[in-house]
């Protein structure tokens, strides 16, 4: 198994981030996958496939501000930011769990695209 960190949503704890509007849950009023849909969830998977800690996290986050913060630079406030991790954060609390290798060889291929 391999461990990973997931956004469970703060208000139906058993739905979780999706990865992109193609993977997501259309039954889902905000598209959020199911525990039994995990590898189509948004994923924070470190490196050395240790168990992701709040470090990590908070470095995402900061990752994810950075890019907000060049993208508005450079195209002002109207600035497509497709992910928008701050706002993402107010709705979802991050939760560890673990994964398949096949379901992780499946995530990994999301995240390239």
């Amino acid at each position: 198994m391999i461990p990973v960190m997931v956004l469970r949503n703060k208000i139906n704890p058993d739905r979780y981030l999706a990865a992109n509007i193609d993977v997501g849950d259309w039954d889902d009023e905000n598209l959020d996958v199911t525990i039994h849909d995990i590898q189509n969830a948004y994923m924070i998977i470190r490196k050395d496939l240790a168990v992701p800690t709040t470090k990590d996290f908070e470095e995402h986050k900061v990752l994810h501000a950075e890019h907000k913060r060049l993208m508005v630079e450079r195209f002002g406030d109207s600035a497509f930011i497709s992910l928008d991790f701050e706002g993402v954060c107010e709705a979802y609390e991050p939760f560890n769990t673990a994964i398949t290798l096949e379901q992780y060889n499946y995530a990994k291929k999301l995240m390239e695209e």
